[in-house]
């Protein structure tokens, strides 16, 4: 269950019914966390696996320089931190620690005194995995620049892990909603410096302020994601991963980094603080044109129609208007769609995705629309492969990439070269 501060500070913000929903999605997650400690506990370590990778030799072997910044550090969690660096089983890594300031300045002064190729980002009370680094250096010979893993959390005080936090690939639009990559991250040194490494204005969510920076310089194919949960974010006493409404300031920067962003970018919109501390959504301005929006069981066509399937409404009003100035807003994305629901509230259209085994798989189907579901990823704006064409926004010149079957839709707009898009706040009813 949430604690009660934690409790009483969402009632404060959101209100009575919101927060029974934040229950539900709580107990749900609560067994999920069950079952995965029971997992992690039953594990056997694979020493021949580990052998392997000891012996293994690469093409390119990077030196990776360890970067943790330091403050004050709890001697028992800093040296279980120092002890699965040493247990790595990629041998060519040096490790720096900052001291001395505030969390950027202590990282920047590690990263002045770096040597190697690509830096990686370590909190002083956490820990990894012996393979995190062998991991890492197989995506950096597929030649991605910036890497991360999949991770969890483990909370000290119970002994206990927590659910693994499964991510998806690279998602600027998620990137967009929360700092979702977080751990174990890895940079290629040159592309840290040429952003212009931490910025301090941003401290709590200077991870968050560097990933997007870094980000908008690399194709897709540099980002790496390794899908697999090599660091442990350990939960103790006053820590970020425990209770993060005791570091409101980090919340405040997060919103700060993607205001940033969208003015590096020349995008016009309001970013918001969702019901969920460090969550955001961004709620673009409608640009100076005329596009107008049209249902297609209207007469007449618009620069931007929303195409709905028959008994299909909008459960507000505006969300139309969203949608068109989303995509003003963002020229690289095709089609945007929402979620579409039934009259009990379950989802019956959100996207189609992949799922952690590469097949595709429709997202939170028959799920009540009003949870937000695990890491609150259901509720933010994301990439999806499929959009459903019974509700759907394309840029005019995509018009001719409808047809009635999604798929076959979706796969032209991509051949073009454009994204699509799921906003799950825009919400439809099947009636």
């Amino acid at each position: 269950m949430m604690n009660t501060k934690r409790l009483a500070d969402y009632i404060h913000r959101n209100g009575v019914k919101s927060a029974y929903y934040a229950i539900r999605q709580r107990l749900s997650d609560n067994r999920a966390d069950k079952a995965y400690d029971r997992e992690m506990k039953s594990c056997v370590i694979d020493e021949a696996k580990l052998k392997r990778q000891k012996e293994t030799r690469f093409p390119y072997e990077p030196l990776i320089s360890i970067l943790v910044p330091t403050y004050k550090p709890e001697n028992k969690y800093f040296r279980e931190m120092l002890r699965s660096v040493k247990a790595q089983t990629y041998p060519k890594y040096e490790l720096l620690l900052g001291n001395g300031g505030g969390i950027s300045e202590n990282t920047n002064a590690a990263l002045s005194e770096a040597k190697g190729d690509y830096i990686a980002l370590l909190d002083q009370d956490d820990f990894i995995e012996p393979e995190a680094l062998y991991r890492i250096v197989l995506e950096i010979n597929m030649g991605a620049k910036l890497i991360y893993t999949d991770e969890d959390k483990y909370d000290t005080e119970q002994d206990r892990y927590l659910r693994a936090f499964k991510k998806p690939d690279f998602d600027m639009e998620l990137l967009l909603s929360n700092n979702y990559v977080c751990h174990f991250l890895t940079v290629e040194r040159k592309l840290v410096n040429d952003v212009g490494g931490f910025r301090s204005e941003y401290d709590g969510a200077q991870d968050h302020d560097l990933v997007l920076r870094c980000a908008e310089k690399l194709g897709r194919r540099e980002i790496g994601h390794v899908s697999r949960v090599l660091y442990h974010w350990r939960i103790h006493g006053g820590s970020t991963a425990g209770d993060p409404s005791e570091k409101s300031y980090a919340h405040t920067a997060g919103k700060r980094a993607i205001e940033d962003y969208l003015k590096r970018n020349g995008k016009h919109g309001t970013v918001i603080e969702t019901e969920h501390r460090g969550f955001y959504r961004i709620e673009y301005d409608a640009g100076s044109g005329d596009g107008r929006v049209a249902s297609s069981e209207t007469s007449g066509k618009a620069e931007y129609e929303l195409h709905l399937g028959q008994g299909i409404r909008p459960r507000r009003k505006g969300q139309e208007e969203e949608l068109r100035a989303y995509l003003e807003a963002n020229p690289d994305v095709g089609a945007i769609g929402g979620r579409v629901i039934d009259r009990r509230g379950r989802i019956m259209s959100s996207g189609y995705a992949r799922d952690e085994d590469g097949c595709i798989a429709p997202c939170y189907i028959g799920q009540d629309y009003r949870l937000s579901g695990e890491f609150h990823m259901a509720s933010l704006r994301r990439e999806v492969d499929i959009i459903s064409n019974q509700c759907v926004m394309l840029r005019p010149e995509l018009e001719s990439c409808r047809s009635g079957d999604s798929a076959k839709m979706c796969k032209r707009i991509r051949h073009k070269g454009y994204r699509i898009v799921v906003d799950p706040q825009t919400v439809y009813i099947k009636k």
